[in-house]
């Protein structure tokens, strides 16, 4: 960990303060969720970027002066664990690429 931090191998990948505000109108339709999300991606060497934990955060039920609800996600291969982390995965990739056509183009 330390010699990825001192490489400069580390990133992150912060949508939650931008999505926070939005989720609770969000997830209040019938037919849609959706979740802020924060993820740390390690620089592999053959340029690719790898996820090695997403969190995904909800407005709290009781009120936005309560903070956000988060749950922390590690990669899995077996099992319900792996579908979850797929969705999770999913909600970053959806957050990467609305965060990139609204506030990158707009």
């Amino acid at each position: 960990m330390e010699q990825a931090l001192g490489t400069n191998r580390l990133f992150i990948l912060d949508y939650h303060d931008a999505f926070i505000p939005y989720l609770r109108m969000i997830n209040d339709l019938p037919t849609a969720k959706a979740y802020a999300t924060r993820t740390i991606v390690f620089l592999k060497h053959d340029g690719s970027l790898k996820p090695l934990v997403i969190e995904l955060s909800k407005p709290h039920p009781g009120g936005d002066n309560l903070g956000a609800v988060s749950k922390v996600l590690l990669p899995a291969t077996e099992g319900v664990e792996s579908t979850i982390w797929l969705l999770a995965k999913a909600h970053v990739i959806v957050n990467d690429s609305g965060y990139h056509q609204l506030i990158s183009h707009w």
